[in-house]
């Protein structure tokens, strides 16, 4: 979740003050909560972008694949949960965040798409192996049109998760790069083999960074709504955090559209 994982918004000290003793100057949870916000956002919007653009422009929509963090841990052992679930779904890997199929394909068995999201790979194989391609969602808060030399980021440790479930399935995996103005895509095996390694200083990670320019760009994002959400910590404390929804894709670039057709179409056996 691209879309940030758990692991990556989750302390321990900071999310949950009562469970160990925690380190002064740490972010209480707010940082885990729009970490959350964020990366669920993208990755709606990456789905809508497939479902509302490439749906008309190429015949192809996407479903929900890969574990979403759009559930909130409220507590410990919650988050222990989920984090169970997640990894009883990815047996091979990491699950790209979305499966893009042909849409005739998708109309005969929307209802069985819907739902491989909660199933584990061993019952979908099948419907898995249909896939176009898989694509993964990053997001970054940044403005393409304010900032300058901006990057897909991938960590590292989540490319050879990333191989792993290619290598299981055969199928390319696309990766798209979440402004809060653009949405950019790239091939993960170019953002690997062309990128810069080097730590991430937000994450402190290692991370493969790989330039977005005019040509990646598919799509401006214009009408990007903010609203503001309560949740309470496990001790009873208010914490308020920005939700990110909506947006309208304009500007759509055709060029770009086409090197995905491109590579969808190759795709096909």
């Amino acid at each position: 979740m691209g879309n940030a994982s758990l692991h990556d918004a989750y302390n321990r000290s900071a999310f949950f003050p009562n469970s160990v003793k925690r380190r002064r100057g740490k972010p209480r949870g707010f940082d885990f909560y729009v970490k959350w916000s964020i990366g669920n956002w993208a990755e709606l919007v990456a789905l809508r972008f497939c479902r509302e653009v490439l749906s008309e422009k190429l015949g192809v929509t996407a479903f929900r694949y890969g574990y979403s963090s759009g559930r909130i841990p409220r507590s410990l052992e919650e988050f222990e949960a989920i984090e169970r679930e997640r990894e009883e779904l990815e047996k091979f890997g990491k699950r790209p965040n979305l499966l893009i199929y042909d849409r005739t394909f998708a109309e005969g068995r929307w209802g069985e798409l819907e739902g491989i999201v909660k199933k584990p790979d061993d019952e979908i194989a099948s419907l898995v192996h249909e896939a176009l391609a898989a694509a993964e969602v990053e997001t970054s808060l940044w403005s393409v049109k304010r900032a300058k030399q901006l990057s897909f980021t991938v960590k590292e440790e989540d490319v050879q998760r990333l191989q792993n479930w290619r290598s299981r399935f055969g199928i390319p995996i696309l990766v798209f790069q979440v402004f809060v103005d653009e949405l950019h895509f790239a091939v993960l095996d170019a953002i690997v083999r062309e990128g810069k390694l080097k730590r991430d200083r937000s994450t402190g990670k290692p991370t493969h960074f790989y330039p977005v320019t005019p040509d990646t760009r598919l799509a401006d994002i214009e009408d990007v709504k903010v609203k503001a959400k309560l949740e309470f910590y496990e001790n009873g404390k208010l914490v308020v955090f920005p939700v990110i929804s909506g947006g309208k894709f304009v500007n759509i670039n055709e060029g770009a559209i086409k090197r995905l057709s491109a590579l969808l179409k190759r795709s096909k056996p």
